[in-house]
């Protein structure tokens, strides 16, 4: 069984101390977000094949990495850098201390341990496709022998989302589209 912790809470930056207090006594409850339905999660070394920690700051969480190691659970790290700025990601840990946490990762466990998460594109008067460009590879060499493997996908405007950076872009001044509005945009858009 492969754990994943958590794709949509960051368990490493907001709830590292209750995944390990779980991981030591060996199981969790989750409930099922369709049925109401809660059962119990063996978490034993012996049941877990694998952790994969999904994050934007795996700061908070590097001791705990520690452990989880010396417990013998292999773990990959989803982890989401995009060097936003702050008026997309006001909350976000900057790119350049989550890059520094990143290589920390990589010299205790290598750097087969970390994946790249450039992702949600956002198109945005702030982040046009040609600063994505730049952006993304500004990060790349910020990344190069930390990480072998990147994830990109454009973001997806459910209802929250858009919600969320309709508020922002008020509050922000800036303007933005949503991916399916740029299907001609993006048949020409190419990396050097």
């Amino acid at each position: 069984m492969i754990i994943s912790a958590s794709y949509k809470t960051d368990i490493p930056t907001f709830y590292g101390e209750w995944f390990m207090n779980r991981l030591r006594a060996g199981s969790c409850k989750v409930r099922n977000p369709y049925s109401g339905q809660v059962y119990s999660v063996d978490l034993t070394r012996e049941n877990v094949d694998g952790i994969v920690f999904w994050t934007k700051n795996i700061g908070p969480f590097l001791e705990s990495l520690k452990e989880v190691q010396e417990r013998g659970y292999p773990f990959i790290i989803q982890h989401t850098i995009t060097g936003y700025p702050r008026e997309l990601e006001a909350r976000v840990v900057n790119s350049v201390q989550a890059i520094e946490y990143l290589r920390e990762v990589a010299d205790l466990y290598g750097p087969d341990v970390v994946i790249w998460r450039y992702d949600p594109i956002l198109i945005s008067s702030l982040t046009s496709f040609e600063w994505h460009l730049q952006n993304f590879e500004n990060l790349a060499k910020a990344l190069e022998g930390v990480t072998d493997e990147i994830v990109v996908s454009f973001a997806q405007t459910y209802r929250k989302t858009k919600r969320n950076v309709e508020a922002a872009a008020q509050s922000f001044g800036f303007q933005w589209q949503e991916a399916e509005s740029l299907s001609d945009e993006l048949v020409t858009l190419s990396l050097p």
